[in-house]
C-alpha cells in the first residue's frame, strides 16, 4: 500500500492539474461519487453536510448536489470565509442553492444552535470541514461545530480524513471528528495508516488522479 503525507499528497494534485491539465471539478466530483459509493442509501435518507470553503467543502457540496438528485433530505450547513472559497466550492453551492430551499452559515451562537436542533432529525452526517491540507490547530467557531458533531449520535462519514486530524502525524489538531467511516481519497494517508482507531474505519478509494502524478512525485522527479 502507497502512503503519503500532507505535503506529498498536494503535491500529487498539483501535478495532475498544474501539469496534466486533470481538471479540479473533474477531481470533486469524482471524490462526491466515491463516497456516495459508501453509502447505503435504502438505510440512510436524511443527511447533513457539514463543509468548509475549501475543496473538501467542494466534495461535500457535490456530495450533496448528487443526494439531492436522488430526492433525499439534505441539510447544509457551511462553516468559513466565504470570500476565500475555492472556484470549486462555488460552483458546487451554486447548483445546491438550485437544489434545496435553504443553506445554512454557521456564523454566530445561534446558528450554532440552529444547527445542533436540526442535526437530531438527519440519520448520516457529512463531514467535509477540512481535508489533508490541515496545518494549524483548530481553534474558535470550527472547534466548536466539531465538538457539537461529536456529541450527536448519529453515524458519521468523513471525507478524505476526520476534520481536525493532521494526516502526516495521525495527531490532533485540536477536536477530531469522530467518525465512523473515512473515505480516504486516491491514498492512503500516513496519519490514518499509523493509527489502528482510523485505518480500521478507513476506505480508500481511487478519484482518477493519474499514476504518472503519483510516480512523479513519490519518485522525485518534481520539485
Amino acid at each position: 500500500m502507497i502512503l503519503v503525507d500532507r505535503n506529498q499528497m498536494q503535491a500529487i494534485d498539483k501535478y495532475a492539474i498544474d501539469t496534466l491539465k486533470i481538471p479540479s471539478l473533474c477531481l470533486v466530483e469524482r471524490a462526491s461519487l466515491a463516497v456516495l459509493k459508501n453509502i447505503n442509501l435504502n438505510k440512510f435518507g436524511y443527511f447533513a453536510v457539514i463543509a468548509g470553503v475549501g475543496n473538501n467543502g467542494a466534495d461535500g457540496l457535490a456530495l450533496a448536489r448528487n443526494l439531492l438528485a436522488r430526492y433525499k433530505d439534505v441539510e447544509i450547513f457551511i462553516i468559513g470565509d466565504i470570500a476565500k472559497a475555492s472556484d470549486e466550492f462555488r460552483l458546487n453551492l451554486e447548483s445546491c442553492q438550485m437544489l434545496c430551499e435553504e443553506i445554512f452559515f454557521i456564523e454566530s451562537i445561534e446558528d450554532l444552535e440552529n444547527m445542533e436542533k436540526r442535526l437530531s432529525n438527519v440519520n448520516l452526517i457529512i463531514d467535509a470541514i477540512f481535508g489533508t491540507g490541515l496545518n494549524r490547530p483548530v481553534t474558535g467557531i470550527f472547534s466548536t461545530v466539531i465538538s457539537i458533531l461529536n456529541n450527536v449520535m448519529k453515524y458519521k462519514v468523513s471525507i478524505d480524513l476526520p476534520s481536525g486530524l493532521d494526516a502526516s502525524t495521525g495527531n490532533a489538531l485540536g477536536e477530531v471528528v469522530d467518525a465512523d467511516l473515512i473515505v480516504t481519497l486516491q491514498l492512503m494517508k500516513t496519519g490514518l495508516y499509523e493509527r489502528e482507531a482510523y485505518k480500521k474505519k478507513c476506505v480508500v478509494e481511487d478519484i482518477g488522479i493519474p499514476q504518472k502524478a503519483i510516480d512523479s512525485v513519490l519518485y522525485g522527479l518534481v520539485n
